[in-house]
């Protein structure tokens, strides 16, 4: 739909004009006769100058698709002009939703497009998990005297609505002490990155593991041989989500959202590294989940280690119905630490996922570090010093990862205004 509107601009020029000429009618003056000649030429000029018909195609991107919750979308509206006539002033808003904070750039902008030409609009938008549609773009017209406006709403071609999902973007490689968590040493050598020993050169063995400096000293060739590692039973553990609800922004998704989302992507990583998983969680119970899952004595999701099939469905539904959950976690962290030494394989790693907004994440780690588990713990950081209440949660926040730290625990601090992967990268 195209409407017309004058914008009033001439306003002045009229009442100008009447006065001059009402004025000289009354005394009889033709110099305001001919001074009423001036602001007549620019209403004339005004309604000669109708604005241009537009005449313009429409197309979205948005980069990546779906997203993942807390990432980056870069959203492009590509405007090309197939009239005839050049669109010197041209004022777009695109039809963002209004629950979808934008991130970085505008989606608005005043364009100046010649027949045939392109022009764009790039803004980033950061999405919770759900779906977003996008309305058709708000497309403004003026001609050069801007005495009228059209106003249209295009069609778009492209996308149109934006997923945003907990199983799509990268999954990030265990890097530094973050790779110790589901492996453990044998005793024997073979590929690893820990020196074992030496054993006479075999001809294929790869030039990079030949021993050259002892080459040097006895001239004999041998092959270096690395610690082996084996993988073993990881329990992950979902915990602190009745403490999450806050979030960067309006819009923006919560720390127990990405919550989920990290602990989606760090099963999803060990199971590809061929690791047996299991899941707890004490924020939800198993009557919430769709599929028969096992439990605890009360009444809360607690998965065995494995890699088969059926273990993969329990935990993907766990995660399915912890996404749309209240969040009703037990808050009992001595309960919570005692159920775990229960059921926990002998040989278990732990890796605690948590926005670690509460005391009973301290006593958690601390309990399991010392009964000799390695302890590896990744947390969503949304806190900032914008308000006194997030300022004093960012602390108290780091007071607890030092605490963490202190116990033993390898702790990825995951600032979310980046990607996961980054933070695992510098896991310390």
């Amino acid at each position: 739909m195209t409407e017309t509107a004058l914008t009033g601009r001439f306003d002045g020029a009229t009442l100008v004009a009447v006065i001059l000429v009402t004025t000289g009618t009354v005394f009889g003056e033709p110099a305001l006769f001919v001074g009423a000649t001036v602001p007549l030429g620019y209403l004339l000029v005004g309604w000669i100058a109708t604005p241009p018909a537009i005449d313009v195609s429409v197309e979205r991107d948005i980069d990546p698709a779906p997203a993942a919750p807390g990432e980056r979308a870069t959203v492009t509206l590509r405007l090309t002009n197939v009239g005839d006539a050049a669109l010197t002033d041209i004022r777009v808003v695109d039809g963002v939703p209004p629950d979808l904070p934008v991130e970085a750039g505008s989606p608005r902008a005043c364009l100046s497009i010649r027949p045939g030409e392109t022009a764009s609009v790039t803004y980033d938008v950061v999405a919770s998990q759900g779906a977003y549609d996008f309305r058709s773009p708000v497309v403004r017209a003026r001609p050069l005297s801007s005495a009228a406006v059209t106003t249209t709403r295009p069609s778009v071609t492209g996308t149109t609505t934006l997923i945003c999902r907990r199983d799509v973007g990268d999954v990030p490689q265990l890097q530094g002490s973050l790779r110790r968590v589901g492996t453990q040493p044998v005793d024997r050598g073979g590929e690893g990155i820990e020196f074992h020993s030496t054993r006479e050169y075999r001809p294929g063995d790869d030039v990079r593991r030949v021993d050259w400096r002892g080459f040097a000293k006895t001239g004999t060739l041998a092959t270096i041989q690395f610690t082996e590692t084996s993988a073993t039973e990881t329990v992950v553990l979902v915990d602190g989500l009745d403490a999450g609800q806050i979030a960067r922004g309006a819009g923006y998704p919560t720390a127990s959202e990405l919550t989920v989302y990290a602990a989606d992507r760090v099963v999803t990583r060990l199971f590809a590294e061929g690791n047996e998983v299991g899941l707890r969680t004490g924020s939800i119970t198993a009557a919430e989940i769709g599929v028969p899952v096992p439990t605890n004595a009360d009444g809360h999701p607690w998965i065995a280690p494995g890699a088969d099939e059926a273990t993969r469905r329990q935990i993907e539904a766990t995660f399915d119905s912890l996404g749309e959950a209240t969040h009703d976690g037990d808050g009992n962290s001595t309960t919570h630490s005692r159920g775990l030494h229960e059921r926990l394989p002998s040989n278990a790693d732990v890796v605690l996922v948590t926005p670690a907004l509460d005391e009973s994440t301290g006593e958690l780690v601390e309990t399991l570090c010392a009964a000799d588990r390695h302890v590896a713990v990744v947390t969503p950081d949304v806190t900032d010093r914008e308000t006194v209440g997030k300022t004093v949660a960012r602390v108290e926040r780091r007071l607890t990862l030092a605490r963490l730290r202190s116990a033993g625990a390898t702790v990825c601090d995951w600032d979310t205004r980046f990607p996961l992967a980054s933070a695992m990268e510098v896991a310390t």
